[in-house]
């Protein structure tokens, strides 16, 4: 966690690092190693924002206007805008002005208003709802914490308090607080009487690794050996269990675990890419292993491998053997192999509201997130059945292969793997490496059980 550490000139950044499992203490020793080498991580450009370009415009609109053909020529002098074509653009304007092909018949999205040439929003009311909701950056709606007695505690994102019902038990702030209930955005709780609760998790503690991160890894792995670091000298016994019961990868290999259990059989595969890329490889490989024979597969994944989990055999050895990672048809697999439908419905709620297509609230009544979900998922829905030409959900589409899935860098990682020796291991039990991804795994499973006792059983598994 670095946030704005030692912002200022000649000031010097202190991060603090926060493994949550083992394996991850290998990411300290592979973040000196790439400042070491003066590695900076590439950023993906985000192009053709068609919502972003929306929100500008109307913010001339509700300045003091703008003409047309002055606007286009300005936009597309920009990386992000520069294969705009005045067709897409006249469909921007469309939109802004009438709402578009779809939604012309309702005046709340008649925004603009053009005469003689210029365009400007002329009813105070839409400019104001367009001021509220200028900005770009989406994130999960915070709700505050408090006492019952009216005393702020902190804020929490609503997608983890909404799972909770009452009389439940979670920490913030290092205090254990039993959920009232929620009003409004107001989250009323009192000091629990247990000393256990659930721990909250933010989507920022989601962010996967990066490609320069990946590589350092990997090659932290391959020389972990000779590692005189700290970081490395306490995973040593780590690693050696791991060379025990399966073996540790150099850069020039790809291990992958066949492992038997009551759950049925475990496929662990270990490319260290990332968890987005992992998630996108996981289906696109159940998708090619079905080829094999009628299957059905529970995929589960974190930033350093997946495991591929069926009641039944699976035939990963006839796979490796015809080319399982092959990039050929590599987009076409994809597509079949995913629900990139819902993906694009779920990235297009951030886009609806960049757009100005749902309204997040006035200050002190925000609308709740989910209505602002449900409203965005109606206008999905209606663009895909009505308006499939529409761009904003052209651009949920391309962000979803682009930034979720990272299709490009799992292209450059399959065609790693292609160069390097895939080695298959038989463990009788659970690795090092695997534990990780199956305590993930665990997590989202209904138990009546606490996930320490649940992995309090498999850590003697582990040792027998």
């Amino acid at each position: 966690r670095a946030g704005r550490s030692g912002h200022q000139p000649g000031k010097v950044s202190r991060i603090h690092f926060v493994p949550t499992h083992s394996l991850e203490i290998m990411e300290g020793a592979a973040l000196r190693e790439a400042i070491n080498r003066g590695i900076v991580e590439e950023r993906i450009p985000f192009v053709r924002s068609f919502d972003v370009l929306i929100q500008y415009l109307m913010t001339l609109a509700v300045g003091e206007g703008f003409r047309a053909d002055e606007v286009y020529r300005e936009i597309t002098t920009t990386f992000c805008y520069s294969s705009v074509t005045p067709e897409e653009f006249e469909w921007v304007l469309n939109f802004i002005v009438s709402g578009g092909n779809t939604l012309h018949a309702y005046d709340e999205y008649h925004k603009v208003v053009v005469t003689n040439g210029m365009f400007k929003v002329e009813n105070r009311g839409i400019a104001l709802r367009h001021r509220l909701s200028i900005g770009t950056i989406v994130s999960d709606l915070m709700l505050k914490v408090k006492y019952m007695s009216g005393k702020n505690i902190g804020s929490i994102e609503e997608s983890f308090i909404a799972r909770l019902r009452p009389g439940d038990v979670f920490w913030l702030g290092g205090k254990n607080l039993e959920l009232v209930q929620i009003q409004q955005l107001d989250v009323l709780v009192r000091k629990a009487s247990t000393t256990t609760g659930l721990t909250p998790s933010w989507g920022g503690g989601r962010m996967p690794l990066s490609t320069q991160m990946s590589a350092m890894l990997r090659y932290k792995l391959d020389t972990n050996r000779e590692s005189p670091e700290k970081e490395m000298q306490i995973l040593q016994p780590l690693f050696e269990r791991q060379a025990e019961n399966s073996m540790v990868p150099h850069e020039n290999q790809l291990l992958i675990e066949k492992i038997k259990s009551k759950e049925g059989c475990h496929v662990f595969i270990y490319p260290f890419e990332g968890r987005y890329v992992h998630e996108g490889m996981g289906a696109l490989l159940a998708y090619r292993l079905g080829h094999f024979k009628k299957m059905s597969f529970s995929i589960a994944m974190n930033d350093y491998g997946f495991e591929l989990l069926s009641d039944q055999d699976i035939p990963i050895e006839d796979a490796v053997d015809s080319d399982i990672f092959t990039t050929d048809h590599l987009i076409d697999d994809i597509r079949k192999s995913i629900n990139d439908t819902e993906m694009a419905r779920r990235k297009f709620s951030d886009i609806a509201k960049i757009a100005g297509l749902v309204f997040q609230g006035y200050p002190g009544r925000a609308v709740k997130e989910r209505h602002l979900q449900s409203s965005s998922q109606l206008f999905f829905d209606v663009f895909h059945e009505h308006e499939p030409n529409n761009l904003l959900l052209k651009q949920a589409y391309e962000e979803v292969y682009d930034f979720q899935l990272e299709q490009t860098r799992m292209r450059t990682a399959m065609e790693r793997i292609n160069r390097q020796e895939i080695v298959i291991m038989y463990p009788e039990k659970y690795t090092p490496f695997s534990f990780p991804i199956l305590v993930d795994r665990m997590r989202e499973k209904y138990s009546n059980e606490t996930l320490e006792e649940r992995i309090g059983k498999m850590k003697l598994q582990f040792d027998e």
